[in-house]
């Protein structure tokens, strides 16, 4: 599964902005390990694989992506569609997408050096927890209500 087809590329190389060096600063101090790869800032959470985007319009702006988490098949689709639907319109923040039969999610925010310790967090419990609460729901083989 290849992150670049996923998401949109929107960190561009030799571009960093405060708000980049200000997560890498918190990730680092909470324990993580974040690296610039393939444009993005790439973070491992108990052997999951998270990033963040950035916007160069709207220096606040921050997106943090759960990748390729589950693979759809003719099978399951409608739903997984249903499922993803279901959650999209329940939970703040947290979206899901599909995009070549792979489920990813994500969360946007805006990002502000006062409150990045509490936001950041939030964000990773935030993608963590869809991903889990829809794994659940597919499992289950029916929908969500």
């Amino acid at each position: 599964m290849n992150i670049q087809k996923t998401i949109t590329r929107v960190f561009r190389k030799g571009i960093r902005s405060q708000l980049a060096n200000d997560i890498i600063e918190l990730l680092s101090k909470e324990g993580f390990r974040p690296v610039f790869e393939n444009d993005y800032l790439v973070f491992k959470i108990e052997g999951t694989t998270l990033f963040f985007t950035l916007d160069r319009e709207d220096l606040h702006f921050t997106r943090l992506i759960l990748p390729n988490f589950y693979e759809v098949t003719t099978n399951n689709k409608v739903l997984a569609l249903y499922n993803m639907n279901y959650l999209n319109s329940s939970y703040k923040f947290a979206t899901l997408t599909m995009e070549n039969e792979i489920v990813s999610a994500f969360v946007d925010l805006a990002l502000y050096p006062e409150s990045m310790e509490e936001v950041i967090p939030r964000m990773i419990n935030i993608v963590m927890s869809i991903r889990e609460i829809f794994n659940r729901e597919m499992e289950k083989g029916y929908s969500c209500d």
